[in-house]
């Protein structure tokens, strides 16, 4: 089995060094990293030189190429050499989240915009899905391309959407802040109130989410039922934070889960709130798979280096 994990590391270990796009290929059988492919996004194409770059969540496109964000572009990437075929951009790529087929298209998450986009393939807009109420120019005066700006500059989010999938025809959107998954057409919602979500993988017919404080709960969207939850605190035996708990993959009876190591200066006000009342050792960027069938937790592979290191995707390649 081949799993890609999208991350951002700091290519020479060094905490002052900018965030950097990686994608490495694990052998979870092995417990290895057999491959990795560094990547850099085009100068034009970001606020300068220090900007923190990362790779995203990724999915699969129906020709077996990876389609993988990176924060302003949108790379396809072959996952038999592990290389870049190509890539697209687009002026109002900003925070990419994630990126999923959609037919003819791809669907966009842009946190900082509070946006989900679908392009073509080339990169050309069809459609923009805006989350907020008002108008978009409005809301953006001045910006005539996002990819410009400052990763963080336009924050405060209202719903910072990190991960959009069209599941049998309705468009669901995972929103950071709002802690929930919202279909845009029908306007169902899938509340996730105990603690702030990400992913919204469709698997096994249901929509997989993770949370950041160690949490997997897996939703039938049609009838809004939790089929499974899991917390990875319980299975470890442990209250204290396990790590940023972000980006997961389900292979039959496998699941697989990305642990960044806790930051103090990203998420800053979020982590105090979620570390009240705990202590302990920072634990570092991994994968963590647990058994399904168990539920136990089977192995961890360490991901980061010396830095740290911030995993938002994993992806089941062959």
């Amino acid at each position: 089995m081949r799993l890609l994990v999208s991350m951002g590391l700091r290519r020479g270990g060094r905490p002052d060094e900018p965030l950097r796009a990686c994608l490495r290929e694990v052998d979870p059988d092995a417990g290895v990293v057999t491959r990795e492919l560094w990547a850099e996004v085009d100068p034009g194409h970001t606020p300068g030189p220090g900007s923190h770059q990362e790779a995203t969540c990724a999915a699969l496109d129906d020709d077996g190429l990876v389609l993988q964000p990176a924060h302003t572009e949108l790379w396809f990437v072959d996952p038999r050499r592990l290389a870049i075929e190509r890539r697209t951009s687009h002026p109002l790529f900003h925070g990419l989240h994630s990126a999923t087929p959609d037919g003819d298209g791809v669907l966009l998450t842009c946190a900082g915009t509070e946006s989900v986009l679908r392009v073509d393939r080339r990169g050309e807009l069809l459609a923009h899905h805006w989350l907020r109420d008002g108008a978009f120019e409005d809301a953006y005066p001045g910006i005539d391309d996002f990819r410009l700006v400052d990763h963080d500059a336009l924050k405060p989010h209202s719903h910072h959407p990190n991960h959009a999938v069209r599941h049998e025809g309705e468009l669901w959107v995972t929103c950071f802040e709002t802690q929930a998954c919202h279909g845009l057409a029908a306007g169902g919602r899938i509340a996730l109130p105990e603690a702030i979500p990400h992913d919204g993988r469709p698997r096994q017919g249901l929509l997989w989410f993770t949370q950041v404080t160690g949490r997997v709960v897996a939703v039938d969207p049609r009838t809004g039922e939790r089929a499974l939850e899991l917390d990875l605190r319980a299975l470890r035996g442990t209250r204290h934070m396990l790590g940023w708990c972000r980006g997961l993959e389900v292979v039959g009876s496998r699941l697989f889960v990305g642990m960044t190591v806790l930051r103090a200066t990203r998420h800053r006000e979020v982590l105090r709130q979620l570390l009240l009342g705990e202590a302990g050792t920072k634990l570092p960027t991994r994968l963590v798979e647990i058994d399904l069938d168990g539920p136990r937790i089977v192995r961890e592979i360490p991901l980061g280096n010396e830095a740290g290191g911030t995993i938002y995707g994993v992806l089941h390649v062959g």
